[in-house]
């Protein structure tokens, strides 16, 4: 899968997983790892082990306390609550301000933090019973109680607390029917069956201060200056600045429970573009990023840079048609016929040649090809323009006097945006652009900023139609984004896309935990997407990182730091070579 395991800083952790295996409960529950998220920047959107302690591991050889570092990103973030992120700049950040109660390690195991073990589990696997672990203090001195965990948790599902614009709301509202915390260290989950992705997929949100954000309503939770201005944390860092646009500052909690962090400060500096991002990743500006593929060979003959080595993700770039009937959209999408003639315009092999330089792979599914679920599907959207033409034919587009196809006297003409700075896709939506007026379809790109892009999908939902990227776990549920579940205000599936088929494929695949009556169902549900195409997958993207010499204590993985929406506990670790 790309990742590397048993590095030395997590040598610890490796040795304490030993109790539990990881393989033997996979067997029972058919794989339970699946993070989500919207992605921008380069890349950009389980019960299976056990520990009783999260202690960090030994300090990686040649670190020197204190001194910083610097992460380059050409996308601002969005968020400092947890139960608001929607991106992967603002999951980035928040995992290195709260903990959950468990993390993600790079080989892709969930271990325990907020949490001092895994859960207990239920004979009939639909309770989960997590311990609290004593000693956690908000860095305010307020000890960290199940009251935390359990408040954090009623932002999402709660009715109570309908009003708070979580996207997973959704997904918790369907599956989870209790939450409780009996005593002051004790937190429950029931779910109404059995649920297989729950422990990654919503084990490890962090945890916020329901000292500070209780007292506030539920729509109060949406604007509160919380969510830009975090006064207390419980991670390896304490928050400091945000210069929107510009930087966001981060320093040591002294008080972390794993141990403080080496670092003095970590800051994460938004760019223009990822050019920019790369010119300074040469001057040491910025510490490590993401690299555009068209980038990658310039910094070959970089003598401060390690360069890892590509892999692949679970990282795709999609484009999705907005099938709202109310909206424009709606009337240009929402016959089935013309989402795939669209995409039978498409030369996707060229432009994983031309714009990612072979450093994607044309998508043939919707599920990753590194997950266990993906199959092959029987139906395959190639290459074929004279094909595109004749569906458009059929289905009474045709073209006028101006040469754009038109029907019941509505024009196809639609606008298409994505985030500036964004190479990659900018470049995608030209070819797009290109390729459809060759049909006779008029398509205009539009460059907005990542958070704003982010607010469209997630809530207006205004545009016509948006291309980004979105990032998956080792859990094949894809239901945040293609059920209709995803559709409530705040959810990721702001395409307004609902099937009952998909629905009830994608909940059966999660109410077993037998992986081959899972990956039945995933691979009728793969083949059924491939006809719909509501939202196209373009390509399955790898992942290009940089990361000065300076640095030590990064280990690349699929599914660990350089997937930027997994957990970053660990960064109380990484250290620089020089203190400074």
């Amino acid at each position: 899968m790309g990742s590397q395991e048993g590095e030395r800083e997590f040598e610890t952790y490796e040795r304490l997983l030993k109790d539990w295996s990881r393989r033997d409960f996979l067997r029972r529950a058919g794989g339970m790892l699946g993070a989500s998220a919207l992605v921008g920047g380069g890349l950009e959107f389980l019960a299976a082990c056990g520990s009783s302690s999260p202690k960090a591991s030994s300090t990686p050889s040649g670190a020197k306390r204190g001194g910083h570092i610097v992460e380059g990103s050409f996308s601002d973030t969005s968020h400092f609550m947890s139960v608001l992120v929607s991106d992967t700049v603002s999951g980035t950040l928040v995992s290195l301000l709260f903990d959950g109660l468990i993390g993600t390690m790079p080989n892709g195991t969930l271990i325990p933090l907020v949490a001092e073990s895994m859960p207990t589990i239920s004979s009939d696997q639909t309770t989960y019973t997590f311990k609290i672990r004593k000693g956690i203090k908000w860095t305010d001195g307020t000890p960290l109680t199940a009251e935390d965990v359990l408040f954090t948790y009623q932002l999402m599902w709660d009715p109570r607390y309908e009003a708070v614009n979580s996207p997973r709301r959704g997904d918790l509202t369907e599956h989870v029917a209790d939450i409780s915390a009996p005593d002051p260290y004790t937190f429950v989950v029931k779910t109404k069956g059995v649920y297989a992705p729950f422990l990654d997929t919503h084990g490890g949100y962090g945890i916020l201060p329901k000292h500070v954000l209780g007292s506030l309503s539920p729509a109060a939770i949406n604007t509160a200056s919380f969510d830009s201005n975090p006064t207390v944390s419980n991670g390896a860092f304490k928050f400091v600045s945000w210069e929107k646009g510009q930087q966001i500052v981060l320093e040591r909690n002294p008080t972390y429970y794993r141990g403080a962090p080496l670092l003095d400060q970590y800051i994460m500096k938004v760019v223009p573009s990822s050019t920019v991002l790369v010119d300074q990743l040469k001057t040491g500006e910025v510490d490590f990023g993401t690299v555009d593929p068209s980038l990658w060979d310039s910094l070959q003959g970089a003598s401060n840079l390690n360069l890892i080595p590509p892999f692949g993700t679970a990282i795709f770039t999609f484009y999705a048609y907005n099938l709202n009937p109310a909206t424009h959209g709606g009337q240009l999408f929402g016959d089935q016929n013309v989402r795939q003639a669209l995409l039978w315009a498409l030369d996707r092999q060229a432009m994983a040649q031309r714009v990612y330089f072979g450093q994607a792979s044309v998508a043939d599914s919707v599920e990753p090809p590194i997950s266990w679920a993906h199959v092959h599907p029987k139906t395959q959207i190639g290459y074929d323009v004279n094909k595109a033409n004749a569906m458009l034919d059929a289905a009474g587009w045709t073209k006028g006097p101006d040469g754009i196809r038109a029907k019941n006297g509505v024009k196809m003409q639609f606008t298409m945006i994505t985030n500036a700075g964004n190479i990659q896709r900018q470049e995608l939506l030209q070819i797009m652009q290109q390729s459809w007026a060759a049909l006779g379809v008029q398509a205009t790109p539009q460059l907005i900023q990542f958070p704003q892009l982010v607010t469209q999908i997630t809530n207006e939902r205004t545009f016509d139609m948006f291309l980004v990227g979105f990032s998956w776990g080792q859990d094949p549920d894809q239901t945040e984004l293609f059920s209709s579940l995803g559709t409530a205000p705040g959810g990721f599936n702001g395409f307004d896309f609902k099937n009952a088929q998909v629905d009830k494929l994608l909940s059966e695949a999660t109410a077993t935990l037998n992986q081959a009556k899972r990956k039945a169902y995933y691979a009728q549900y793969q083949e059924l997407m491939n006809e719909l195409q509501p939202a196209p997958v373009l390509v399955f993207n790898k992942a290009l990182w940089a990361v000065s010499k300076r640095i030590v204590g990064i280990t690349p993985s699929t599914f660990g730091p350089y997937n930027q929406y997994s957990s970053r506990f660990f960064f109380n670790k990484v250290a620089t070579t020089n203190g400074q």
